[in-house]
């Protein structure tokens, strides 16, 4: 089951842990590019929200084919995908190396792993066999320990291991929490043909865009995401004489930001002119790693179980099979 799979990320941490250091890259470099599709490109999301707190350098995500032109030869471009045959993403890998740029590859086999062998490129391999977005702590933490072992510390070793201790000791509490979201969301707003959206506030805003996207695929559910505090200079005018009324809101806090929660808190009052009914989510954690880890698995579960509870295969993604069964027809030269 789905589930299984995510219960068992903090063994999959530990692995990647032991793997931590193996590679590196040599130079000198002032950013760093993450090229990735999906599930695999949120690591660039997670990585930039990290780095932004504390790293030397700054990370610019591109979720596209498209390759972008400000990358040079100060730049670092992280290629990610897990299953190593993503088109988009090979696209965008073909051209990085016929531009001369720092590339490293990062999958678990595919056409990415064989390119990368083929032009002489450093391919960091992680575990094969899992859902690709069930696979984010073998992504993120193999990218963590990349830019450790390069002098690029994002987030130093001794911190990646508390945080697998973390979401271990965290791992029951987080299914409990998981199981009562789940049917909140089920009976309350799946059930009832509600919108679902998830209020938070910056820095969780790709935790936010995780959850969404896990209640996507997991559960089969369109899902909006509104974030403090830009959410007031656009989003909150649109409720002003909404056509939709009939919204659920999941809240996502982080209960050691006080200037956080007064703003979820706003935004709770401005949802309740409306009716909307909320469930309040807290983001267990010390370090924005834990955090991050620990509002994932609860995503993880919660979005599998709702899939479950509505009589579906969470696994199962039929229209992103369609996708790629014509893709390449779409992507022909």
């Amino acid at each position: 089951m789905l589930r299984d799979v995510y219960l068992s990320w903090p063994e999959i941490i530990k692995s990647a842990l032991e793997e931590w250091g193996r590679y590196s890259v040599d130079g000198v470099f002032n950013e760093v590019v993450v090229l990735g599709m999906g599930g695999s490109g949120i690591i660039g999301d997670y990585l930039q929200v990290l780095a932004a707190e504390r790293g030397p350098i700054p990370v610019y995500v591109v979720k596209s084919h498209i390759f972008p032109r400000f990358v040079d030869s100060g730049s670092l471009v992280v290629v990610i995908s897990y299953s190593g045959n993503t088109l988009e993403t090979l696209i965008a890998f073909k051209r990085a190396v016929e531009l001369g740029v720092r590339v490293v590859a990062v999958s678990s086999g595919g056409v990415l792993e064989e390119d990368a062998k083929r032009f002489g490129v450093l391919h960091v391999k992680v575990p094969g066999g899992l859902v690709p977005r069930a696979s984010l702590p073998a992504m993120l933490y193999a990218v963590l320990g990349l830019l450790d072992a390069s002098g690029y510390t994002i987030v130093p070793r001794g911190e990646a291991e508390s945080s697998a201790v973390f979401l271990a000791n965290s791992r029951e509490s987080a299914l409990a929490v998981s199981e009562r979201t789940a049917n909140w969301l089920y009976s309350e707003c799946a059930q009832r043909g509600r919108l679902i959206t998830i209020s938070t506030h910056s820095p969780l805003d790709v935790l936010a865009l995780r959850f969404k996207n896990e209640l996507n695929e997991n559960s089969k559910l369109y899902v909006k995401v509104d974030v403090a505090p830009e959410w007031m200079h656009n989003d909150v005018v649109g409720l002003e004489a909404p056509v939709v009324r009939d919204i659920c809101v999941l809240e996502l806090v982080d209960p050691g930001s006080a200037t956080g929660v007064r703003l979820v808190e706003f935004m709770k009052g401005i949802y309740s002119e409306l009716g909307a009914i909320v469930h309040r989510l807290d983001v267990r954690g010390e370090s924005t790693l834990e955090k991050l880890m620990y509002g994932s698995l609860v995503a993880g579960l919660t979005s599998s179980r709702l899939g479950e509870l509505r009589g579906l295969d969470p696994a199962a993604t039929r229209t992103i099979q369609l996708y790629k069964s014509r893709v390449a027809e779409i992507f022909k030269a």
